[in-house]
């Protein structure tokens, strides 16, 4: 029986056609000569918006730090000779209203990245940006928009949203604009849906993933307004060296669902460029599964091992040995992250994580013996999951303190939960839950969707008491904070001796978790607003979540 994919068929598909590897050509041509910038092209302003989600100490760095997504695209645009810009909002106070006053400074064409968490921002700042100036075409592209364009198209006011990756289509895309055929081209432009001239929304055939992740270019992180600041550009990145997970989990959404990856020899130049360019110190590597294929992780591990890094990584336990943890460790490896979300065996099941308790310890076990520090992904509320598998979770997390990251199961957009979700009418719409995504910020006193039918109580506990069981982040000696940053849970308990053989003594005693301010205007997507009463009162009933506490205090009568 063929295998059954969860994702949109039209992901799983080959940018294979000419006009890909004309522009995959280009791509390596210009990133060896860029074109240099030409005033008569389109300018183009990328907008990276706010995310509430906060990070456990030591990990601050990930909020802050330059990301492949919003990197590459202004890359390769800028290698194409135009006029290129990004709007980095992810830390204002008023995101919105930022944005708006840069994109206004001078834009010809507007580029708006999505994430799961940033709709109201994206759709906010589409109409202030079309209320002022409606000749101003608007591209989003990233994963929001990709698991679910037909939202953006009948709910903002995008023109154009980019389907899976995104290189190729914008270069085409801006090709076609600077010649003013847009009208023509469209409709044979892969990979997008559009906004015709009637109105009337439209879908072209699918593009697909690159073939050949060769062909892109070194990261321009200069174009990054944070390399500007008086601090200049921070030392941690996050990078890859490949896109796209053999796996199907029910809750996760990949735009690269197919495993694609770079030469060593790729691989190598583009440490090279970071590392005299840019002075980068630390790398996250956010490969889905970074040791997923023994050869390949030993051979990257052998390109990493020059360059004088410390990094982490995102795998599976599954796909950890004696072989690949030695080779980890070498290279630089500090704390390697496994997405082990439960131990029950029911629940592994229902979520497809192809995982088991066995596979956990063992893993574990293999990565301390190695002399790397394990850290472990984990979810509370996750169908299927019983309050004796929930106890024997957070036991677990107490006795060996390797958590780096707890959760309130999300259905994220265009996974089976999320589908799960609607049927089971836990959503009003889908409108209302990406607006209600926007409030989450990973902290016990979050709203959830209990889709596993757990007393609330049950799963708040099991939430702080898993919270305070985690392990120091690799980058304690963070610089780069943000002035609006929110600091969150002091914590006098140290935990394990080799927490504070790593941290030291106090480690997270002023603040055991950081994060951006919620937007203004958050309180408006609170379950009690959003949702049936039920599905409120199952899973928001016995705390105040951030968003509830910026809504005004009613008026003394």
């Amino acid at each position: 029986m063929p295998r059954q994919l969860s994702l949109a068929l039209e992901l799983y598909t080959d940018s294979d056609q000419p006009v890909d590897h004309r522009f995959m050509t280009q791509m390596r041509e210009q990133d060896l000569t860029p074109v240099p910038t030409d005033p008569s092209k389109p300018r183009f302003t990328l907008v990276v918006g706010p995310s509430p989600f906060t990070m456990m100490r030591g990990w601050e760095f990930f909020l802050t730090s330059p990301y492949e997504g919003a990197s590459y695209i202004s890359t390769v645009l800028h290698n194409a000779g135009y006029p290129v810009r990004i709007v980095d909002v992810r830390y204002s106070a008023d995101p919105v209203r930022d944005a708006y006053r840069q994109i206004m400074a001078g834009t010809d064409v507007l580029g708006v990245c999505t994430f799961e968490d940033n709709f109201p921002f994206c759709r906010e700042l589409m109409d202030l940006v079309k209320g002022a100036r409606p000749d101003i075409p608007i591209i989003c592209g990233g994963s929001l928009v990709t698991s679910v364009p037909h939202v953006f198209m009948e709910s903002t006011a995008c023109d154009i949203a980019v389907i899976s990756e995104g290189e190729i289509t914008i270069l085409e895309l801006m090709e076609s604009c600077t010649a003013g055929r847009w009208d023509k081209d469209l409709p044979t432009i892969r990979g997008i849906c559009y906004r015709g001239a009637d109105g009337a929304t439209r879908r072209t055939r699918p593009r697909g993933q690159m073939m050949d992740l060769d062909s892109l270019p070194r990261m321009r992180l200069d174009l990054w307004p944070q390399s500007q600041s008086p601090m200049g550009l921070q030392p941690q990145i996050i990078s890859s060296y490949s896109r796209g997970c053999k796996m199907d989990c029910s809750f996760c959404y990949r735009t690269t669902p197919q495993v694609r990856a770079k030469s060593p020899e790729k691989m190598a130049r583009d440490l090279d460029w970071l590392k005299t360019r840019y002075n980068i110190d630390f790398c996250f590597f956010v490969d889905l599964t970074f040791s997923s294929h023994r050869r390949q992780t030993l051979e990257m591990c052998d390109v990493i091992k020059d360059f004088d890094l410390r990094w982490t990584c995102l795998t599976r336990c599954a796909d950890m040995d004696k072989p690949r943890i030695d080779a980890m460790r070498g290279a630089g490896a500090d704390i390697i992250l496994y997405g082990v979300e439960s131990l029950g065996s029911e629940v592994l099941r229902e979520a497809r994580k192809g995982n088991s308790e066995n596979l956990t310890v063992r893993a574990m076990r293999t990565t301390f013996d190695g002399g790397v520090r394990f850290g472990s992904l984990l979810i509370v509320g996750l169908p299927n999951e019983s309050e004796e598998s929930l106890g024997h979770m957070v036991e677990f997390a107490e006795k060996y303190h390797h958590v780096t990251r707890v959760k309130y199961l999300s259905a994220m957009p265009g996974t089976t939960v999320y589908r799960q979700a609607i049927d089971g009418g836990l959503m009003r719409s889908e409108v209302d839950h990406l607006n209600w995504l926007s409030i989450e910020q990973a902290l016990h006193e979050d709203e959830f969707l209990n889709v596993s039918g757990l007393p609330e109580a049950a799963c708040r506990d099991a939430y702080r008491r898993i919270y305070d069981a985690y392990s120091p982040g690799p980058v304690m000696d963070f610089q780069h904070f943000p002035e609006t940053f929110q600091y969150f849970y002091p914590q006098p308990d140290d935990g394990l001796a080799r927490s504070v053989d790593y941290a030291g003594p106090g480690w997270r005693s002023s603040f055991s978790s950081a994060g951006p301010r919620l937007v203004p205007g958050s309180e408006r997507f609170t379950l009690d607003k959003i949702a049936s009463p039920e599905v409120a009162s199952a899973g928001s009933s016995l705390e105040t979540c951030g968003a509830k506490r910026l809504a005004p205090l009613a008026p003394v009568v």
